[in-house]
């Protein structure tokens, strides 16, 4: 009773269903079986079974139509005829081309049993839960083999100026800057928002910033503070307010846990003063700094690659922002990817609901994230080197294409 109840809830929570048997089937199992036995399922043909029964349990299961692979859990009581009951178990699975998964429960005196049926063909496991695992593999499998097929889809991408920017890193194993990564998603069609680098504040570039920005007569502190503001208002007049001021650092991954992120910035007066607090926080780090334009907040949703050996670019989707890692609710799959296997991961996170809409709340543009996310598993395709991407968070709308405010970008 006790391992049956834990098959069941493997196999429930790993995506299998329970069948149920027909009229014929279990008027069968009642002829066939003690009067003590449970004849739902589980079936329970009970502790002092002989081979025949156990025979007549799976002949009949395995022949009903509702029953595409069936589960036995063999213990191995003592006062029963165990190697008879094994025999029949081989017999009874060598009649069906459905799969058998046997699990026994025994002690070391009948560990040989186990050898035989495993020599005999059968897959034989000593935990419950193993053999619940091993047929929702199974059953993952098919769904795999037998997935719709298709052609990667036509998208227009500049491949070319892609390349271009990705070279200039080849071989340095390190980050492209905000910037540059920006600029190689918009080469393959990945709308994001309106960046702009701050001008004459790179530490150790300084200098070479303020050059026609200020007079040669104001250098020093207050050259370098006019340059710094004519940066700063450059760029917030290419972003538009308000703005987003980020720090550009490969040390720093989390950015908004490090300070390296102020919102909502509306006019010169709040940028200046959020510039001033940074660049002081993160002062010798070789950082720079980028202004953004500002999107609303959408559903937030992460995509990632990572280059793997023997496979080529894994594809990572889920729900991104904090809950990516709270949650760990993503799907993974191998680039390039098609349409059907690109819906296929967004709906098979377990938060699909909150993207397709529930309990009122208005889901988000399926057909545009898919967009997306084909875009970004053809980019992690047509470049291997790419070794890492996030782009996290993603904006999802209602209405609308889904917006990357956010990208992470790593070159062997």
């Amino acid at each position: 009773g006790g391992p049956g109840i834990q098959m069941v809830d493997e196999s429930v929570d790993r995506g299998l269903e329970l069948a149920k048997w027909s009229a014929a089937g279990r008027e069968r199992l009642a002829e066939s079986l003690y009067a003590e036995a449970s004849l739902g399922n589980p079936v329970d043909v009970v502790a002092t079974a002989n081979h025949d029964h156990y025979f007549a349990a799976m002949d009949t299961l395995l022949k009903e139509e509702g029953t595409d692979m069936v589960l036995v859990f063999f213990v191995t009581a003592p006062f029963t005829d165990i190697d008879a009951i094994a025999v029949r178990i081989k017999e009874a699975a060598d009649q069906s081309d459905k799969p058998v998964v046997v699990v026994v429960e025994t002690y070391a005196k009948n560990y040989a049993l186990i050898d035989k049926l495993r020599a005999a063909g059968l897959p034989v496991f000593e935990f419950a839960e193993d053999g619940a695992r091993v047929l929702a593999a199974m059953n993952r499998y098919r769904e795999m083999r037998d997935r719709p097929r298709a052609e990667l889809p036509t998208l227009a991408v500049d491949q070319k100026a892609a390349a271009g920017i990705i070279g200039k890193y080849e071989g340095c194993g390190g980050y492209l800057t905000q910037s540059d990564a920006f600029a190689v998603l918009e080469a393959y069609g990945i709308a994001a928002p309106r960046v702009a680098e701050i001008e004459g504040v790179v530490e150790g570039a300084v200098e070479e910033a303020v050059e026609g920005m200020v007079d040669e007569t104001a250098k020093g502190e207050a050259g370098l503070a006019a340059a710094a503001e004519a940066g700063l208002a450059a760029a917030a007049e290419a972003v538009g307010y308000p703005c987003v001021l980020k720090v550009d650092a490969s040390d720093v991954v989390h950015k908004s846990d490090a300070g390296g992120v102020v919102l909502n910035i509306t006019d010169i007066d709040a940028l200046t003063s959020a510039f001033d607090e940074m660049s002081a926080r993160f002062a010798g780090s070789n950082a720079s700094y980028l202004l953004m334009e500002q999107k609303e907040a959408g559903t937030e949703v992460i995509i990632g690659a990572k280059a793997a050996p023997g496979l080529g670019s894994l594809i990572m989707f889920g729900l991104g922002g904090i809950f990516v890692e709270v949650m760990q609710d993503v799907m993974v799959g191998v680039a390039p990817l098609s349409g059907p296997e690109a819906r296929e991961m967004m709906r098979g996170i377990k938060s699909w609901p909150v993207l397709a809409g529930v309990r009122g709340q208005a889901g988000v543009d399926l057909v545009g994230l898919e967009d997306l996310l084909l875009r970004a598993a053809r980019l992690a395709g047509d470049f291997p080197q790419i070794t890492e991407m996030d782009l996290n968070p993603i904006f999802a709308y209602a209405e609308g294409a889904p917006v990357a405010v956010d990208v992470r970008m790593r070159i062997a």
